[in-house]
């Protein structure tokens, strides 16, 4: 092998050497790189889930809060309704009993002009 051909072989070796270092490193600083992006995004993605939580738990109270104001008005407009009834059955059994005792009034003078009338 002439030396020029032993020259290229080591210049060769010595680039390729220097290259699987270079491949080497670039591999080591990939991994790093993948490492620190994984803690960073998984970091991320956890103050992602707090902050949603949070937020959650907000609206959910926020939910039951509107809830527990429905539910008083409602139940204010159901004693509401359920005094009217009360009133209105009051009120029909007034007028019920006062109606049952004029038409018992007319009955018996009906039956007073009958039996006079059958008398005479």
């Amino acid at each position: 092998m002439p030396a020029d051909e032993a020259a290229l072989d080591r210049f060769r070796d010595e680039i390729l050497a220097a290259m699987r270092a270079s491949e080497a490193r670039l591999e080591a600083r990939i991994d790093v790189s993948a490492g620190d992006t994984r803690r960073d995004l998984a970091a991320e993605i956890a103050a992602s889930a707090a902050d949603t939580r949070r937020d959650l738990a907000a609206q959910i109270a926020e939910a039951r809060r509107h809830m527990d104001v429905v539910a008083e008005r409602l139940r204010s407009d159901i004693a509401l309704v359920a005094e009217g009834v009360v009133t209105l059955t009051e009120r029909l059994g007034t007028e019920m009993r006062d109606g049952f005792e004029t038409l018992d009034r007319r009955v018996m003078r009906l039956e007073s002009r009958r039996l006079s009338d059958e008398r005479d």
